[in-house]
């Protein structure tokens, strides 16, 4: 492994020279401030600070290449603070990638703007990254704090990545990833159409085929929507298992996963929120053991869902404890059809509905079985399709 320790300064795109360093493009690419494309390399850069001066750029591009560790060095003030592309074995360790591009106006994003997969700037960005890890770095107070593009096996673990303006930790079109013990509060902005309207930030976002992805003890508290699959046209995000996340305190949903199949949804954190749990057309997806309290909507929402669990829940206070609905237009549309929409909902406590503990719709089928009811308005009511 070739070791590239900088000495330690206030480094420019004007002041660094990357020719004093072996193992680093003697002429970086234009823009560019340290490219590396050689296979191992350890980067050091405890006690430099790379300042792009909020005129675009990258701060350090790492492509086509194995095995490269950087560790320490603060990155601020470029389009991207640190971009990979083509990597494997990539490291990213105790770095601070904070204070990148942010726009405080940008409302929702048009995708004729920028392509969503080159993305809108921020922190740390993998593109076809594979068996890397991104570990105990600051990613605070950028567009996005961590991006995976088309990414598999790895590990974002640790990572403190606030005060974004529109996603913390995003995956998309990437599998098999494990996004463990991040904090990812206060990923938020807002438009100026409705009070709620945070034009689908979040602290955690998959989408476009986002698969088999563990989500696990994250800190997501106060953000757009705490964690949000999103069905933005592309193909559905399957399968993956978010546990023991807390998503409170949302203006729109502690947690959403739309049109999508197979989710499982366990022992996270739900309150204090818009709605718990907002799960429209989600099929076949299980929640189980969760906290879900005081919201100001409905515990769990589900619309046009069919072959969900809920199971082992604590629900309380919320306007409806479990709202499962369809409506007569969808329901006959060529795209859906005419089901029967099967649920088993079991040993769930529900208290405190001021409407109702579970609502549904009669085109379903909702197997109750050993749920527990508490000072709700009313217990359970069927209501025809309107």
């Amino acid at each position: 492994m070739t070791y590239v320790s900088v000495g330690p300064d206030h480094y420019t795109r004007g002041t660094f020279k990357p020719s004093q360093y072996p193992g680093l493009e003697a002429l970086a690419s234009p823009g560019t401030v340290i490219e590396i494309r050689t296979d191992g390399v350890l980067l050091d850069l405890s006690g430099v600070v790379l300042d792009g001066e909020r005129n675009g750029g990258v701060g350090i591009w790492v492509h086509d290449c194995k095995d490269v560790t950087i560790v320490g060095g603060t990155v601020i003030r470029f389009h991207f603070g640190i971009r990979a592309e083509n990597v494997a074995n990539l490291t990213i360790r105790g770095c601070v990638v904070s204070d990148n591009t942010n726009p405080l106006d940008a409302g929702w994003l048009p995708d004729i703007e920028a392509p969503v997969e080159e993305g809108f700037g921020g922190g740390i960005y993998l593109l076809r990254a594979r068996n890397s890890a991104i570990e105990n770095n600051l990613t605070a107070n950028n567009f996005n704090g961590i991006s995976l593009v088309r990414s598999e096996h790895n590990v974002i673990a640790g990572n403190h990545a606030s005060h974004c303006g529109n996603v913390g930790i995003y995956l998309m079109k990437s599998s098999h990833n494990e996004v463990i013990d991040n904090q990812a509060e206060h990923c938020i902005r807002y438009t100026d159409r409705f009070w709620c309207d945070t034009a689908d930030s979040a602290g955690i976002l998959l989408e476009d085929g986002s698969n088999h992805n563990r989500i696990a003890g994250n800190s997501l508290r106060y953000s757009g929507d705490g964690f949000f699959i999103r069905g933005s046209g592309g193909e559905p995000s399957n399968d993956n298992l978010i546990s023991r996340n807390d998503a409170s305190f949302s203006p729109n949903n502690a947690f959403e996963a739309v049109f999508c199949s197979g989710n499982v949804f366990e022992e996270n954190i739900a309150n204090f929120s818009n709605y718990g749990f907002w799960l429209g057309y989600s099929a076949n997806t299980t929640v189980r053991g969760n906290e879900i309290r005081a919201n100001r909507f409905d515990g769990i929402a589900i619309e046009h869902g069919q072959g969900n669990v809920i199971e082992c829940n604590r629900i309380d206070g919320n306007r409806n404890g479990i709202r499962l609905w369809s409506d007569t237009i969808r329901q006959t549309s060529p795209s859906i059809g005419q089901t029967r929409r099967q649920y088993a909902i079991s040993s769930n406590r529900i208290a405190h509905s001021r409407e109702c503990g579970i609502f549904e719709t009669d085109d379903h089928d909702a197997a109750l079985r050993e749920n527990v009811y508490e000072s709700n308005a009313c217990d359970h009511r069927r209501q025809p399709l309107r």
